[in-house]
């Protein structure tokens, strides 16, 4: 159920060991008007394409944005009940939060399914460790110990994920999109292969590794040259030329819409960098989010960008390739 939903590789990635020193130098450099790291070799981003690669997440689709309804404990609770096999206690919820030790003991109870186990159990299993992968490990954010619920409702009809799937692809803090896609016609090749964000289970120590010392990465990013930049890191036969990859559009989380913009880093994509084009929001657009926006329909609230997304391929950026006699890099 875990593949078909499209969420394999990031479930074989499991959580990712996080250097705060390294955060801390890229935040640095990094520019959220534009979405990008400013290095001396030029800009530099997270794309759609290091999302599918890495993590074998597809990215094209419908975005997943609805009418987000107000419920009451007792309603999460009933949809919990239905679609994780468990009721949480009143005290396990923080409004439309749940509690991740909540979640966490109900799945260290379920390590091994009975013999008779029904295939509403194991769907219901299966929507456990989905969604812990999805609210915890891909979205979480400043809420410390608690699993925004809002997208458990997305897990709850998996037949459906056979032929449509539900995928969230987390690229930075507010950086995010939610796609849906099909799995028989658009399967990315090399997921059959692993994801390639599993070979980061990198081994730190005080002694062999930077870890934790923040100058060092400052002064290794300053004294960056343009040899030691890979633009393309990722082999032929490892990926296709999507066009999907080099889309100028917005993608959408629920109440977080942002712009897609590899226009900025056409080199990861073994083209000429052109002059990009000027930013599509306003100085306002960082003020919004979902406080205070309760029963809000974001089709809607969005309703101005939906169609760039909807009409993407009409928006794929191109240039000329590079000519690697004249730049080497």
């Amino acid at each position: 159920m875990i593949e078909l939903s499209g969420l394999y590789g990031v479930y074989r990635s499991n959580r990712p060991s996080v250097d705060r020193s390294l955060i801390t130098s890229l935040v640095e450099r990094w520019r959220p008007e534009t979405h990008t790291f400013h290095f001396r070799t030029g800009e530099a981003t997270i794309t759609l394409q290091d999302v599918e690669v890495l993590y074998g997440l597809p990215v094209n689709g419908d975005p997943v944005v609805g009418d987000e309804s107000i419920r009451t404990i007792g309603d999460w609770q009933n949809i919990c009940q239905r679609l994780l096999g468990f009721i949480p206690r009143p005290q396990d919820f923080n409004r439309s939060s749940l509690k991740v030790t909540a979640l966490n003991a109900h799945m260290l109870e379920q390590l091994q399914l009975p013999d008779l186990t029904t295939q509403e159990m194991i769907d219901q299993m299966a929507r456990c460790y989905m969604f812990w992968m999805i609210a915890d490990m891909m979205m979480a954010d400043t809420s410390g110990n608690y699993l925004n619920l809002m997208y458990l409702p997305m897990l709850e009809d998996l037949n459906a994920s056979q032929s449509n799937q539900n995928e969230i692809a987390d690229f930075l803090p507010l950086l995010q999109i939610i796609a849906q896609r099909d799995i028989e016609n658009n399967f990315l090749a090399c997921l059959p292969r692993g994801p390639r964000a599993t070979r980061w289970f990198a081994h730190f120590s005080w002694i062999d590794t930077t870890k934790h010392v923040l100058k060092v990465f400052r002064d290794a990013f300053d004294s960056m040259t343009e040899d030691q930049c890979i633009w393309e890191p990722y082999s032929d036969d490892l990926i296709e030329s999507l066009p999907i990859w080099r889309v100028r559009a917005p993608i959408f989380c629920w109440d977080i819409v942002e712009v897609h913009l590899p226009d900025r880093v056409m080199r990861k994509f073994g083209l000429n960098q052109t002059i990009p084009t000027p930013n599509l929001f306003d100085a306002t657009h960082f003020h919004h989010d979902r406080r205070g926006r309760p029963n809000t329909n974001w089709k809607l609230e969005h309703a101005q960008w939906l169609p760039l997304w909807n009409q993407r391929l009409q928006y794929v950026c191109d240039a000329p390739l590079v000519d690697i006699l004249d730049n080497p890099w």
